[in-house]
């Protein structure tokens, strides 16, 4: 049995694709070229996707509003995710089921610096998420589902 186990675990760690060139104590910079980033400061503690893979878009229209929800994994088993509600460029609007590690966070605010079509960039803060941003290529073409290219 331990060696099963043991045996699970190795190729646990071994399935793994860690980006290990990003720095996960580091902010991502706030660019709005689609560079596929997103980071925030969650209680003072940095959190980032670029170790763990690509931040993931969906798009969904509901009752007359746009929603764009942007996610990403932030570690071996945390996740952040947030939906912004009506996102227009140079426009700040509100952001709404946000949570990370399965928790749920307080709404907030997002302004967004770049939205064409392709990519969609910004900043995001509320409660005690500071310092958000994110810079995400995607396509509003396949609406409802993950979209990140």
């Amino acid at each position: 049995m331990k060696k099963l186990l043991f045996l699970f675990l190795l190729v646990l760690c071994c399935a793994c694709e860690e980006d290990k060139s990003v720095d996960p104590t580091l902010m991502p910079e706030a660019t709005t070229t689609g560079q596929n980033t997103l980071g925030c400061l969650i209680d003072g503690w940095v959190h980032t996707s670029g170790r763990f893979g690509k931040p993931y878009v969906s798009t969904y229209d509901e009752d007359g509003n746009h929603y764009v929800t942007i996610g990403a994994d932030a570690g071996v088993f945390t996740s952040l995710h947030f939906t912004l509600v009506n996102p227009r460029q140079g426009a700040v609007c509100t952001y709404i089921n946000a949570s990370f590690d399965g928790v749920k966070l307080e709404d907030g605010e997002a302004y967004i610096t770049r939205m064409n079509g392709t990519i969609i960039s910004g900043t995001f803060r509320g409660g005690n998420v500071t310092e958000g941003r994110f810079d995400i290529r995607y396509s509003e073409e396949s609406e409802g589902g993950e979209v990140v290219y």
